[in-house]
């Protein structure tokens, strides 16, 4: 992958270590100080504070951070109108995923899309809901993966219906149900995620969350499922997520289903380059 001295300060500003950047782009740490170095010359300004524990932005280079960002991503917008008029899709695709996605999707899709298309490398960046969207809103990432409710600033299709599903320890007595309503489990102390981590399951549960009492909030859904295995609640996950572990824990469905809905979110179609737009159908058009 050939970077230019502003990718490398946008990725340097991003991990704020100068031997971590190195490693997450495959250069030399002489290499990324040289291109620093270099733009610092060109802009004639200091762009970062130096100290044992890595670099922070100058605020010359907060100033300038949006304005590279920018230029970036015109410079790929640019790169990739080229490679439409030779009607070749090709390039980087910076891609945005989260746990679920990641584990049970994400091989499979590359994968695929690769052999359709095998000139596009991708770049995946793994976060929660809320930090997947900022990333596209501010250009860091072409696409990503959501769940609805959705930024109304960004585009957003469904792929698909993941169903919810009540998690209980082995032997708890609502286990015997086949199937279990919200009123079923409204007296039970309710482990949840915290906000960002799996906002869907909270925007389906709204009008529930206020009848019931939630007695712990955790990052991980791990955490949440060995804290439910040893008894100290109940949850709500998705069947996605349970697919990804393995605790001796009892699975009911819902009684009426609900489900999140999982799509591809992006900036409008008219600010996409050809190659998401291409992603994005192969997307739509994928049996899921």
């Amino acid at each position: 992958m050939n970077l230019n001295r502003y990718e490398i300060f946008l990725k340097v500003a991003e991990v704020g270590n100068i031997t971590k950047a190195a490693e997450v782009l495959h250069y030399t740490q002489a290499g990324i100080s040289h291109a620093v170095a270099a733009l610092e010359k060109e802009t004639g300004v200091s762009l970062f504070l130096r100290s044992a524990s890595g670099v922070t932005l100058t605020e010359n280079g907060k100033y300038l951070f949006p304005y590279i960002q920018q230029l970036v991503n015109d410079q790929r917008g640019l790169a990739q109108a080229i490679y439409e008029v030779n009607h070749v899709v090709a390039g980087v695709l910076r891609l945005g995923t989260f746990a679920s996605v990641s584990a049970q999707w994400v091989p499979q899709i590359i994968r695929g899309f690769q052999k359709k298309y095998p000139q596009v490398e991708f770049e995946l960046i793994e976060g929660d809901y809320d930090d997947v969207a900022e990333r596209i809103k501010v250009g860091k990432i072409d696409c990503g993966f959501l769940s609805a409710p959705v930024d109304e600033k960004l585009d957003f299709i469904p792929l698909y219906q993941d169903p919810l599903m009540a998690v209980l320890p082995p032997h708890h007595q609502l286990a015997e149900k086949e199937t279990l309503t919200l009123e079923d489990m409204q007296k039970e102390p309710f482990i949840f995620p915290i906000k960002g981590s799996d906002n869907d399951i909270l925007a389906v549960l709204k009008d529930y969350l206020k009848k019931i009492h939630i007695r712990y909030t955790l990052e991980s859904d791990s955490s949440i499922m060995s804290m439910v295995e040893n008894n100290f609640g109940i949850t709500i996950m998705t069947d996605l997520v349970l697919r990804n572990f393995n605790f001796n824990l009892a699975i009911r469905p819902l009684y009426p289903m609900k489900y999140r809905t999982l799509g591809i979110a992006a900036l409008p179609e008219e600010r996409q380059t050809i190659l998401t737009k291409t992603f994005i159908r192969y997307l739509k058009d994928r049996d899921w």
